[in-house]
């Protein structure tokens, strides 16, 4: 038994991602955390609030002015840069500014968002570049209620899909394992598989981290350049969202799914290394040192 828990031990140490871990319990570390309007250059802060273990102790608070995710329209991306397989976990509340109630503006979300790096500046935009999923809990539409939003875009072409939530709380989940992006959630007690992806086109290296948006129906009202690099000081900003973490680590895929097709497998083998198991170390299969490709 010994030997076993030190084993365990030994590979939670070694999982190179914990590092990017925050608990958000420290103001400081709001400093660790790139946002993608200032690393492409766009000089337009698209948050009217952020900060960390300040405006809510244990938190990281975030509140979009008027903007949005979608084509070629761009908003706010806070991130960590991650290569390879990873799986993140966060706990998130999102509301109405008025706090409670579930925004009044449509497509009002928070979430986790995966995206690709993009090298470019204002001066070199161009349209056609977005490539991202993410998983998002907020008002979608109509407006007033809470609901889950997925959005998959590539080539700036995005499809979404809104499911009813039952509240304004979630854990919510994704991971990347190859080429499959698997979106999870745990709203009632009880963790499902809401949705899965194929993206080969994802490069190694992506984005990710915490987005959020709010009053599709004025930011849509600019073109998409014109939203990317401007703060909209009209509009109807409708959304508060706070994180309670967000966690990163490697996942730890059973050697038995390791050549598998995971966009077809059952929900149930999923669920077995993710969801309430995504944090928990497992020791390689036999004769083998990693469970997945690092």
């Amino acid at each position: 038994m010994l030997a076993a828990l030190l084993l365990l031990a030994g590979i939670a140490a070694a999982d190179d991602l914990a590092p990017l871990s925050d608990e958000f319990n420290d103001a400081s570390t709001l400093a660790n955390w790139k946002r993608v309007y200032a690393v492409e250059g766009w000089g337009a802060n698209q948050l009217e609030a952020q900060d960390i273990n300040t405006t809510r102790p244990g938190k990281m608070l975030m509140m979009p002015f008027t903007s949005t995710w979608y084509n070629d329209y761009r908003g706010e991306l806070t991130f960590k840069e991650v290569q390879g397989d990873f799986v993140v976990t966060t706990d998130v509340e999102a509301t109405s500014r008025a706090g409670g109630v579930a925004p009044h503006s449509i497509y009002s979300l928070a979430g986790i968002m995966v995206r690709a790096p993009r090298a470019i500046t204002p001066a070199t935009w161009h349209p056609g570049g977005e490539n991202y999923v993410f998983l998002s809990l907020g008002a979608g539409n109509p407006a007033g209620q809470f609901q889950f939003e997925v959005k998959t875009t590539v080539n700036s072409n995005s499809t979404l899909i809104l499911a009813p939530a039952p509240s304004s709380h979630a854990v919510i989940q994704v991971a990347r394992i190859g080429a499959t992006m698997i979106m999870l959630r745990n709203s009632d007690g009880s963790w499902v598989v809401h949705r899965r992806y194929y993206r080969p086109d994802l490069p190694s290296i992506v984005q990710v981290g915490m987005t959020t948006y709010t009053d599709f129906n004025n930011a849509s009202g600019l073109t998409a350049f014109q939203h990317n690099s401007t703060v909209i000081h009209s509009g109807s900003p409708d959304l508060i969202a706070a994180f309670d973490y967000f966690r990163f680590a490697r996942p730890n895929v059973p050697s038995s799914l390791l050549n598998a097709d995971l966009m077809s497998v059952p929900d149930a083998q999923l669920l077995a290394f993710l969801g309430a198991n995504a944090n928990t170390p497992a020791p390689p299969p036999a004769g083998r040192h990693h469970a997945v490709r690092h």
